[in-house]
Parts: structure tokens; sequence; C-alpha cells
């Protein structure tokens, strides 16, 4: 039927027929190609609409439902590797994709990897929901599968290769909250650190308690993640200048030198990277940004200890300071915390805690984030009950008024 024989109307994508005297709707739609990898453009007609009212209704039917995909044999492995492909070209970190990769294969053993996204539905995903459940994971990997899971499939919906996502009106699988890190107390700290102090362990015919000891300062006292810690090297301390506010300057650190009244120098750490140990690889940070941390008098001090000790043992300034593994350090930390005859603590709780203590001391939120490379959204999630409710903050503000 020549295009000439129809007539647009107000309403965009409705043509009235001067043939047939009713109305046409046609439908413009994006649709993935398989064997190509692009997107292809295409429009569905309906015909032979009696009023304009019918062809609205009709339009929005096409627009909600979209169009059948019939041709559409892809399997859930096939979903993922296309999802793999959106990854790898978004520069997603390595070990995120290694993860994915590992969860679809014990996703796999539950639905077949050459099942049809076509017939995997609700009642599919409740059962894999129960079986996965009844196999004893612990709820964080229960969580992760269902995530990983779950972003196979809307990936796959946003490629138009399944016409109904049915992820959008079922209820989400339910796990359990992970239990909160606890915050290490600063007399527990102190213990910690003279356990480290006064003990030796000799290695290699060096006192390894004294890298033991400057990891857990510089969790202690920066909130770096241990993966971000492993990463440093002896050049990614350095000192930087910087102008207070007011007239008496601060002396943050026992080897800055005071210049002038408003003028203040001391050492900060630069996190640019991340380590896995059981990758064995260097990675972006979390968040992919780079940040600096300033040191405390306490971690300048061992920072200066050891990089002169390592100066003189002959080593180059671009060696990692940390040559052992995360579990090696978390391992570590629980034995010493049994001796101490304290709660048991992970190298994770002393990032725990440093936020929280910024928080209690009324930090702003912007500066956290800066510091901890969290966004606010998980600073708030995450520790919501440590900061004053709305109601509270108003209260107090009209009491000042």
């Amino acid at each position: 039927m020549a295009d000439k024989v129809r007539t647009k109307t107000k309403y965009k994508s409705i043509y009235y027929n001067n043939t047939t005297k009713k109305y046409d709707v046609k439908y413009n739609y994006k649709e993935y190609d398989i064997k190509s990898g692009k997107n292809r453009y295409r429009a569905k007609w309906s015909y032979n609409l009696n009023t304009i009212t019918e062809a609205r209704a009709e339009l929005a039917r096409l627009q909600t439902q979209g169009v059948k995909v019939d041709d559409k044999d892809i399997t859930l492995k096939g979903a993922y590797e296309l999802w793999e492909i959106k990854a790898i070209g978004q520069n997603f970190s390595p070990v995120s994709i290694k993860n994915t990769a590992n969860f679809m294969t014990m996703i796999y053993k539950v639905i077949p990897e050459n099942t049809k996204l076509k017939d995997i539905d609700e009642d599919v995903y409740y059962k894999f929901c129960a079986n996965i459940r009844s196999a004893g994971y612990s709820e964080e990997t229960l969580f992760s599968l269902n995530t990983t899971f779950r972003k196979v499939i809307n990936h796959a919906f946003k490629k138009r290769l399944i016409t109904n996502n049915f992820l959008l009106y079922t209820d989400n699988m339910k796990t359990k909250r992970k239990e909160d890190y606890r915050v290490i107390t600063k007399e527990e700290y102190d213990l910690i650190d003279n356990y480290f102090k006064d003990n030796k362990c000799i290695k290699k015919g060096q006192n390894s308690y004294k890298k033991y000891r400057f990891m857990y300062n510089l969790l202690y006292y920066t909130g770096l993640r241990i993966g971000e810690a492993l990463a440093l090297t002896y050049n990614d301390f350095e000192e930087f200048s910087y102008y207070k506010k007011g007239a008496e300057p601060l002396r943050i650190a026992p080897s800055s030198e005071a210049t002038e009244k408003a003028h203040l120098q001391g050492m900060r750490v630069v996190i640019n990277k991340a380590y896995v140990s059981r990758e064995k690889l260097l990675k972006d940070t979390k968040n992919y940004k780079k940040r600096t941390i300033p040191l405390s008098p306490s971690t300048e001090r061992l920072y200066m200890r050891l990089k002169e000790e390592h100066k003189q043992n002959g080593g180059n300034m671009e060696d990692k300071i940390f040559t052992l593994t995360y579990g090696s350090y978390d391992s570590t930390i629980k034995k010493a915390c049994q001796k101490l005859n304290i709660d048991t603590c992970s190298c994770h709780d002393f990032r725990h805690t440093f936020i929280s203590n910024l928080i209690k001391k009324n930090i702003p939120l912007t500066v956290i984030e800066k510091v901890s490379g969290d966004n606010q959204n998980t600073i708030l999630q995450r520790y919501s009950h440590m900061f004053e409710s709305d109601e509270v903050m108003i209260l107090t503000a009209l009491q000042d008024l």
C-alpha cells in the first residue's frame, strides 16, 4: 500500500487510510541483531482500526508489549556472553567480569546453559531461587547469584532479545542482610598496636611484625580497603603543603616543620589502584578515582622507619610495601585478637571504624565521600544509624535561630 494513501493525524504514528477509511498504526522499534551485533530499526503496522480511540489504544498496546520475537533462540549462555561483551567494552573491572563468569557457572548447574531465554519465566526463576537456597550457600553468595542472574536477563531485555521481562513484576529473592562490621575502640586498637610493637615474628631475617603493625595502623587511620593497601609502593607516599583557615597552624605530623603561621606541611598517601591477591593483579580502585588521605603522626613515623630500612637494604622506592596476601593479614589480626582476649576483627573492620569515627566527629558527608572512596548513597545506607534524623537536625537548627 503506497504511503500517499495515508494521511498523518495529529497523533504521531497514527495515520488515516484514505482507501479503507480507517486508521493504521505504525510502531517503530529497535531490535538487537545477534549475528551482526548491531541494533536494527524495525516497524510494525496494525491496520483497519475503526476509530482514532481504537488506534491510540493499539499504539499503546504495541508500545507496552513490544513486538513478539519468534526467531530469538538465544540461550542463557548466549545472553551472558553478550553481557560480557558489554562489560569489556565499558571497561568493567577484570575481577568483576571473572566473578560474574564464576557465578554463571554456578547458575548453569540449576538452569542449564543451553536453556532458551524465551523459556525462562517467573516460575523458572522462583524454582531457581529455591534450588540455590537449598544448596546451602551463604547469604552473600545467594545475593551474588541472584544479582548476576537478574543483570543478565535485564541486559537481554534491553537488547530486545526477549519480549517480556518477567523480572519487572516478579518478587525479588530475599536474602538476609549481612551483619554490620564492628567498630574497633581506641583502647582495642592500642592493644593491637602494642602487641605488634612488643612481639616479633622473624621471617627471612627480618621482623615481619613491623609491616603488620604498619598495615593495621594504616587501615585504622586512613580507612583504606585492604586491596588498596596491598597495592601501595613506597612512592605512593608524598609530602604536601596546604593552608589552614585561622591564625594558629596545627602540627599534624612529627617530622613536619611549621613554616609560616597559616602554612602547614605533612604527608599523605595517594590511592589510585588496588591489588587482588587471589588473582595476582592490579586493578583500578572501586570508584575508578584517585584520592589522597593525610597521614596521622603515628602513621607517618612508621612509614618513615620502614622507608629508611628499605633504602638501607638496597630496596627500590617502586617496590611494594606489603608482599603478603590479604588472607595472611586477615588471619593474623584475628589470631592477635584471640591472644589479646578481645572481640575478633577483620581487616575491613578498620575501614568501618575509620568512617564511623569521621561521622562521630561530624565531618561533612562530602569530605567522607572524598577520603573513603564510597559514594554518599552507600555511606548513608550503611551508616544511617549513626546520622541524626532529619527531624533532630531541623529542631537543633531552629533552637539556634
